[in-house]
């Protein structure tokens, strides 16, 4: 007997098309049907698609139906959670989808208790890393429609494991969250169950009956009972059921089920939007820079604060957290919404950066100001990585001497002036030939090469000299930068490097190509009348500037390109986009890339295309939330997917989160990025990263892409203007590139979190009082004045720092370390503490796993493939 559970549900997008305020006012009715529904006996069950956000705003508006809520929950009959928004699995690190998961699961708790039920019905695709996650929240089923293709199985219950032996339980609904709205509206029975029925491999079966923002369905018991009365003789009955009770029955017969690993990201079953990732660059790259800032620089900091008296302050990171996590729902990671969606969702994240950058402002101002050993223009250089860094730091100091000196306690460091601006400190007056000469000082742009311990901090003297004006790095007539490792020369409106470490040379090696897009923000489609531009930099202006720890190249120039898709038709180029390319070079294996442009062209896309001298490559190889992943450079069914019924062309793009890279027997290329999500592996070879640096298009959907053939994404009845995804704005891009012999998983991402994450610093001083925002406002020091002392350190060349957070019961950190390998690795004393303490393995919500005892060196034991660990260390 074959027992199909009819799952009765709602799938409520946060927002879309519509704004999240826009429908809660329908929402907010909707709970009323819910709870009528559940109090007549209507529906035995519901569920509230999983997510608890448009819970947080229902009940912010009707508190007082807290009550009511709790009631189903904990009778059993209403089921939420685990997720605070059903997030982007592809281009959200895997520290942001834990942090979704944790506000989630402990709002639900509040309520009576969430489905530990990976349930992500939508997202655009599934990433590789989500069974360790899951098993990390202690999450061991999973329900999802997208991305799973025949060729790795064609059940749609099966075991999900990842390298490290995680595993969850799936069910593939693969005809979609919405296939059962067949059941209260068509009465041909024998056509809905063999569309239920086809690919399971289990008497147990979903039935999900719901849809987008979709009403009670009062008549489901009525429609069971139908559907039942036409299935007596062919043993299958309809149950009224939820997630947890299908579950409860797989699991009996799990040994049964394929065992299935890796992403799944093919247009097989549904479309997937395998170029969603380059929709809406301005959002994506906030977002980036947020996550950035948040896990690997003001939590760390907030620890390092709290351990010197500055009050660890959680309620402020959820808040934060929760603005972020709010735009990394499916569509709202994607981009793929209206413009006033799209507005609110820059007006979080701007929220988000603002409430971030201020917090870190102020910690570093705070302990900078009680230091012990504090002296007129002392800065302050911080480390938040739990490793040590020498890097080559950008800093301003502000100054009445023309001339200085710095310090390092006796040492005398080097340093470079790039800029030197005269500042009014004053009253401000209308007429400012009143001003007093002794009223101004200078504010010097520098950098200089510093080395600061793991998770400490610095203090440089700035001495002031009286002598004459301090030199400022000039430019010179040459038109090449080099280093130690690489050299960078321009000529004949191209940009050749050589590799000083192996004498290779690489003409051209990055250069710049623009191609029309007709397609929406869902997908990159070609232009049907299409033509590709090679952007080089022929009658630039080239000025170099080299200092005793920096390089600089600025390349700056017009290109001329099709205004529109009816220009690139009719072979037009009549606007003229301006660009400034930063190329810097320092004392890293690190090639700086910076590209601002002031786009003002519609519909097109435009690349950045690094040249290699790798061989033909077959993969190419980009991070993912807590490990990395091979992908084919050409996909197995790029020319027979329209003849095996897939729903759009596979091509070759791919997501990444920091970095893509290509390497062989004899050469390695490592392309870091800040906020770029997409790229393609392209030339005759496969020898060339083409990073999509961004995409302009007018429509949420259009109809008949070549890519994308058939119906529009997202409306399929009207034409949804979206002029704001044009993006005619600057624009600026940040990427670097990395040339070393061998891949090296876990120094990239070392590398990456060096490159990616700048220092805080802060001067002592009264002359500015705007270095930012809160410098202005008065503020006592600590009581008791402060000093850096060494805390905790990772010395490991195989694990990866991944975050540092107060566990929830404030009595210690919280400390994640991965293995990004395909290998075991040996966690021997790799981690360094200043003092012994008692520490513990956890979970990734700090729930103890089992004691280590108190320890100084700890040995993690071995690391298997991919696998993540979460120490907890007391206070």
């Amino acid at each position: 007997m074959k027992k199909v559970h009819v799952i009765q549900h709602t799938h409520w997008d946060f927002e879309w098309y519509f704004t999240r305020n826009e429908a809660i006012v329908q929402f907010v009715y909707h709970m009323d049907e819910v709870f009528a529904a559940l109090e007549k006996q209507q529906v035995d069950y519901y569920l509230l698609d999983g997510q608890m956000s448009i819970l947080d705003d229902y009940l912010d508006a009707y508190p007082e139906k807290r009550a009511e809520l709790r009631k189903w929950i904990k009778a059993g009959r209403l089921f939420i959670g685990p997720w605070y928004t059903q997030t982007d699995e592809l281009i959200i690190t895997g520290e942001s989808i834990i942090r979704n998961l944790c506000l989630g699961m402990q709002m639900a708790q509040d309520l009576g208790g969430g489905q530990k039920i990976g349930y992500l019905p939508d997202s655009f695709g599934q990433g590789a890393d989500m069974p360790k996650i899951y098993n990390g929240m202690d999450i061991h089923d999973a329900v999802f429609w997208r991305g799973l293709s025949a060729d790795k199985t064609k059940a749609r219950e099966f075991n999900w494991k990842s390298e490290d032996g995680s595993d969850v339980s799936v069910v593939n609904i693969k005809d979609g969250y919405f296939v059962g709205v067949g059941l209260i509206y068509d009465d041909n029975v024998k056509e809905v169950m063999k569309t239920i029925v086809d690919g399971t491999t289990l008497d147990d079966i979903a039935f999900p009956v719901g849809g987008d923002q979709r009403y009670v369905d009062y008549n489901l018991k009525d429609r069971i009972d139908f559907y039942n009365q036409q299935l007596i003789d062919q043993d299958t009955q309809l149950v009224e059921s939820n997630y947890p009770q299908l579950f409860t029955e797989i699991h009996k017969s799990k040994q049964q089920l394929d065992d299935v690993s890796g992403e799944f990201i093919s247009s097989s079953v549904s479309k997937i939007h395998r170029s969603i990732y380059s929709s809406r660059y301005d959002q994506k790259y906030l977002n980036d820079k947020l996550e950035r800032r948040m896990i690997y620089q003001l939590e760390p900091l907030m620890a390092m604060a709290d351990r010197v008296g500055i009050p660890y302050k959680k309620s402020l990171l959820d808040k934060i957290w929760k603005l972020i996590v709010r735009n990394q729902a499916h569509d709202s990671a994607g981009g793929c919404n209206s413009d006033k969606t799209n507005q609110i969702i820059l007006e979080r994240l701007r929220e988000a950066d603002q409430l971030s950058y201020s917090t870190v402002d102020y910690l570093t101002r705070k302990i900078a100001e009680s230091e012990v050993h504090k002296q007129a223009n002392q800065l302050t250089f911080f480390n938040t990585l739990p490793f040590a860094v020498q890097k080559n730091v950008k800093f301003q100091i502000s100054l009445k001497s023309k001339n200085f000196e710095i310090f390092n306690g006796d040492e005398k460091l080097s340093f470079d002036v790039w800029k030197t601006t005269k500042k009014y400190h004053g009253q401000i007056k209308r007429d400012e030939s009143q001003y007093a000469e002794e009223d101004y000082y200078y504010v010097y742009d520098c950098s200089a090469k510093v080395t600061i311990p793991a998770l400490q901090w610095i203090n440089l003297q700035v001495k002031p000299l009286s002598a004459s004006e301090i030199a400022v790095v000039k430019a010179d007539d040459s038109k090449l930068i080099k280093n130690h490792h690489y050299q960078v020369s321009y000529h004949d409106g191209q940009l050749d490097l050589l590799n000083l470490q192996t004498s290779e040379k690489i003409a051209d090696f990055i250069k710049f190509i623009d191609d029309g897009d007709e397609g929406d923000t869902y997908d990159y489609s070609p232009a049907y009348q299409d033509r590709i531009i090679d952007l080089d930099f022929s009658n630039a202006e080239i000025m170099c500037k080299s200092g005793q720890n920096q390089q600089n190249m600025v390349i700056q120039g017009d290109w001329l390109l099709p205004q529109n898709l009816k220009s690139r038709a009719e072979d037009g180029q009549d606007k003229v986009i301006k660009y400034e390319l930063n190329i810097s070079l320092d004392d890293s294996n690190l090639i700086n890339v910076h590209l601002l442009i002031d786009n003002q062209v519609e519909d097109h896309r435009m690349r950045a295309i690094i040249k290699t001298n790798t061989s033909t490559n077959k993969y190419s190889y980009a991070d993912t939330g807590f490990g990395y992943i091979a992908r084919p450079t050409t996909d197995p069914h790029l020319h027979d997917w329209k003849k095996i019924g897939w729903h759009e062309e596979p091509t070759s793009i791919y997501p990444m989160l920091h970095y893509v890279n290509l390497h062989d027997n004899h050469s390695n290329v490592t392309v870091y990025a800040k906020g770029i999500k997409e790229y393609q592996i392209v030339g005759n070879d496969f020898n060339q990263v083409a990073l999509t640096l961004f995409r302009s298009v007018g429509f949420l959907g259009r109809p008949d892409l070549q890519r994308r053939p058939g119906v529009a994404s997202g409306n399929q009845f009207t034409y949804i203007p979206t002029p704001d995804s044009q993006l005619k704005e600057q624009l600026h891009f940040k990427f670097a590139i990395e040339l070393n012999q061998e891949f090296d998983p876990a120094q990239i991402m070392k590398q990456f979190q060096k490159y990616a994450i700048s220092n805080p610093y802060y001067q002592i001083q009264d002359l500015n009082q705007f270095t930012n925002t809160l410098k202005y406002f008065v503020m006592h020091d600590l009581d008791k004045k402060v000093q850096s002392v060494p805390f905790l350190e990772i010395n490991s060349d195989n694990l990866v720092f991944s975050s540092l957070t107060e566990s929830k019961d404030e009595s210690g950190w919280l400390l994640r370390i991965y293995n990004p390998n395909k290998f075991i690795c040996d966690g021997d004393n790799d981690l360094v503490l200043k003092e012994a303490r008692v520490m513990s393995f956890t979970d990734f919500t700090g729930k103890i796993v089992k004691c280590l005892g108190k320890k100084q060196m700890v040995s993690l034991g071995l690391f298997k493939p991919g696998e993540i660990k979460t120490i907890k260390v007391n206070k």
